[in-house]
């Protein structure tokens, strides 16, 4: 009896803690090829054995089935070549875009990302896209000029947009379905250093004033929680060479990942534990806003990088949407007056962030929503948004915002 009741305690907390560090099923058996050839070697024994094999980049938070065999290239992480002339660089589908990003910052090259940016292997970029990467029109999409790929009959082959577009429509944003991405050669641009200014604000002024508001700078970040009026605004702009702002500290750096680690931890918890406590609930994305609210202060006033890597479970667990700019300002008032008519447990923050496109005068606003809900609600009068990185990519003409 004693043996039963600590083999089921034991078995709750485990469970408690797969879904607190968004843990997935345990596949049957994960191969971790280190070269072209070794994958080659694996694709064929599936082929012969007809196994099927998901193939990932190993940082996408995945969910296998049980007795799924995954095939990770995150150790395909190297650097293949570099052309300084014609910005160019490819590399292998294991490395992670924060590695790829401080390489090319020792030549003051950089890759087409802004704003909060998940962390994820360049095979994952090219395979779900997502905040910040872009869909194939906009950020690290139009980037990239040429694939190496294996297709499922174990085939070599070259794709570009030129030759190959519906190959690399389908693969961009395809989910891995299409073939195997064993080499990315993307076009860089010239490193810019972007200063960040953030503060408080009220939904109301944003949805008065956003004809404005995203005129003031190359990029803007909103984070908001429904329940309250206060909004996070961080304006990013380009850094000229008669512009000055110093670089962040040891100290302001470490207190700005310090905050957001607390931030992400308080709403696992909330989403985990509590969102079933109304009282409690409220009280922990409170606090989780006070944390986001300091992470975002210590960055303000100081010179970054373009793109701010985050860890990719929280920012890719969720809802997203692209919107034209000027259908914001009503889709903030609708939410905000949905939410007071509405009110709930809000265990996540909505977070919008502008993307300019390639065409001029060209913006869109991508919301997130959390993994909950889409606008992070618990309840069963509200219709659930879809798991996973959901677009709504409108056909565009003209000025959009």
């Amino acid at each position: 009896m004693r043996t039963s009741l600590w083999s089921s305690l034991v078995g709750t907390i485990r469970s408690w803690l797969d879904r607190l560090l968004w843990r997935g099923p345990t596949p049957a058996l994960t191969l971790y090829p280190k070269c072209v050839e070794d994958l080659l070697t694996i694709m064929a024994q599936a082929r012969d054995n007809g196994t099927t094999v998901k193939v990932v980049g190993g940082s996408f938070p995945t969910s296998p089935a049980p007795g799924d065999i995954l095939v990770s290239l995150q150790y395909m992480d190297r650097l293949l070549g570099l052309d300084t002339n014609n910005k160019t660089v490819m590399v292998e589908p294991g490395m992670k875009l924060s590695t790829l990003s401080s390489l090319l910052g020792t030549i003051n090259l950089s890759i087409d990302l802004a704003g909060r940016v998940p962390d994820l292997t360049i095979l994952d970029c090219v395979a779900v896209g997502g905040p910040g990467l872009g869909c194939g029109e906009t950020g690290l999409g139009s980037s990239i000029l040429q694939v190496e790929v294996v297709t499922a009959k174990g085939e070599l082959a070259s794709w570009n947009w030129d030759t190959n577009t519906r190959q690399m429509g389908g693969l961009v944003g395809g989910l891995g379905m299409l073939a195997v991405v064993i080499a990315v050669t993307i076009k860089c641009c010239p490193l810019v250093m972007v200063s960040e200014i953030s503060y408080l604000s009220s939904v109301r002024e944003v949805v008065d004033t956003w004809s404005m508001v995203h005129r003031t700078s190359n990029h803007q970040q909103i984070t908001w929680f429904p329940f309250t009026e206060l909004v996070i605004i961080s304006h990013t702009s380009n850094l000229d060479k008669l512009s000055f702002a110093v670089s962040q500290s040891r100290l302001n750096m470490f207190l700005t990942e310090a905050s957001e680690w607390v931030a992400t931890i308080i709403r696992r918890l909330n989403i985990v534990m509590f969102s079933s406590v109304p009282m409690l609930s409220s009280v922990l994305a409170r606090v989780q806003f006070i944390s986001l609210w300091t992470a975002a202060r210590y960055r303000s006033d100081h010179a970054h990088h373009p793109a701010h890597f985050l860890p990719p479970s929280p920012i890719m667990r969720g809802t997203s949407w692209l919107l034209p700019l000027d259908c914001l300002p009503p889709l903030l008032h609708n939410i905000s007056t949905w939410s007071q008519a509405n009110p709930a447990p809000v265990t996540s923050p909505i977070f919008i962030q502008t993307v300019v496109s390639d065409s001029k005068d060209m913006h869109e606003t991508r919301s997130r929503t959390s993994s909950v809900g889409s606008v992070g609600y618990r309840s069963q009068h509200v219709p659930q948004g879809v798991h996973g990185q959901g677009y709504l990519c409108p056909k565009l003409g003209g000025n959009v915002g």
